[in-house]
């Protein structure tokens, strides 16, 4: 490989080329770390060089970066820095008349830092820029104290000490148009102790306590008072109600027994006509018991005797109507029999009777024979006059018997069956 008219390896070019290229670029990372500013959330970057205009107009030669990040132009511009971190300052203040000539001692607290209100931000750049915070910290101080000490001229030691709220706001308001001149900010203002010398503020809590005590006995020897007239009114009210209450316990006792006995009277008063409605109502229910007794007894003896005897005469009535039946048609039977046989004794003549009788002679001795033979004798005791025609009466009442019956038969077929007998007709 040839450079300037000389051969040159290739290896070692390429090395050389490779180192140069990495000079520069460590070059050039360190010329951008050089002039790359990034703005950190507790500091400011001031650019001088760059021109900025205010809203009022006017033109700076600087400009306030609070956020972000600046590129400087090297040689044209310069950047630098401004802490926003607070600073404590603390205000002691000594012997500072107030209102009423009474001198006070006062020890508070502030903190203070650079504004970032783009209105006043510049004063504090044309003020502070690479000062210390020392620096910072007296402006401020000195200040604050200044403002202190007419707050204070304008106030009474009691207006100090007990709104130390609206004091801290006061001079919070008037040192306000100060710190803007300068560029800064208070974040906050305490009051820590208010004294003086002649113990004025003691010498008031002294007082107010005195005062406080006496207020504080004399609210209790009047409470004490009120307790003893309470419990004075409290008792006679007491006393009071308890004869209203005892008269009207008296009074409810006179009415419950008044109560009671008219409760009695008309308890007995029911009692007695319950006893009357019971024995009513007892003989009312006796008299229904008697009644349906009545009505069971009549329904039992229809039950038991007249039903029974009504079957037993319909059954009767039945059983005769049975039994004669046979009978009627056996007297119909009969009379139609007796009828032709009257017929055929009429149409046979006057002996007809006679002939009819004698065919039924067997039958008619046979029924006058066992009437005779169902006559039974026992033991007989005659009693006898001595004539001795006791036992012959006695035997000839068998042949009467049979002649009585003969006599009937003739009675009822008009034939002497006697006459027949002994051959007195033909």
């Amino acid at each position: 490989m040839q450079l300037f008219g000389l051969e040159i390896a290739p290896g070692p070019f390429v090395i050389g080329m490779a180192i140069i290229m990495a000079m520069l670029a460590s070059v050039a990372v360190a010329l951008f770390r050089a002039y790359l500013y990034i703005c950190r959330p507790n500091q400011l970057l001031i650019v001088s060089g760059k021109k900025h205009r205010l809203p009022s107009g006017e033109t700076l030669n600087f400009t306030v970066i609070a956020a972000g990040r600046h590129w400087q132009v090297p040689y044209l511009q310069t950047v630098k820095t401004m802490d926003l971190r607070l600073i404590p300052i603390e205000l002691t203040v000594i012997k500072v008349l107030s209102n009423g000539g009474i001198p006070l001692d006062v020890h508070a607290i502030a903190n203070v830092k650079i504004t970032t209100d783009p209105r006043y931000v510049h004063n504090a750049v044309e003020r502070f820029l690479d000062l210390p915070p020392e620096n910072i910290k007296l402006a401020a101080k000195q200040t604050l104290e200044g403002v202190l000490r007419g707050v204070l001229a304008q106030l009474t030691p009691e207006q100090v000490n007990q709104d130390r709220i609206e004091f801290a706001n006061q001079l919070l308001e008037i040192t306000s148009d100060d710190f803007s001149k300068m560029g800064l900010h208070l974040d906050t203002l305490k009051i820590l102790r208010v004294e003086d010398e002649a113990q004025y503020l003691v010498n008031i809590g002294r007082t107010q306590i005195a005062n406080a005590i006496r207020d504080a006995e004399n609210a209790e020897s009047q409470a004490s008072q009120e307790v003893v007239q309470a419990e004075a009114a409290a008792r006679q009210m007491a006393e009071v109600a308890q004869k209203q209450a005892e008269i009207g316990i008296a009074q409810k006792r006179n009415q419950l027994r008044a109560l009671v006995g008219q409760l009695e009277g008309n308890a007995q008063s029911v009692e007695r006509e319950a006893t009357v409605a019971a024995q009513q109502a007892r003989a009312e229910a006796e008299q229904e018991l008697q009644e349906v007794r009545q009505q069971l007894e009549t329904k039992r003896l229809y039950a038991e005797v007249v039903l029974p005897a009504e079957a037993a005469r319909k059954a009767a009535e039945l059983v005769a109507e049975g039994e004669a039946a046979p009978r009627r048609e056996l007297g119909a039977a009969n009379a139609e029999v007796m009828k032709q046989m009257a017929e055929a004794l009429a149409a046979a003549g006057p002996q007809a009777r006679e002939m009819f009788v004698l065919s039924q002679l067997d039958t008619l001795v046979a029924q006058i024979a066992s009437r005779v033979k169902n006559i039974n004798l026992g033991k007989v005791q005659l009693v006898d006059s001595g004539d001795g025609k006791s036992l012959a009466a006695l035997a000839a009442s068998y042949p009467a018997a049979v002649i009585s019956v003969l006599g009937t038969l003739k009675e009822l077929t008009g034939v002497d069956v006697a006459m027949l007998l002994a051959g007195g007709g033909k």
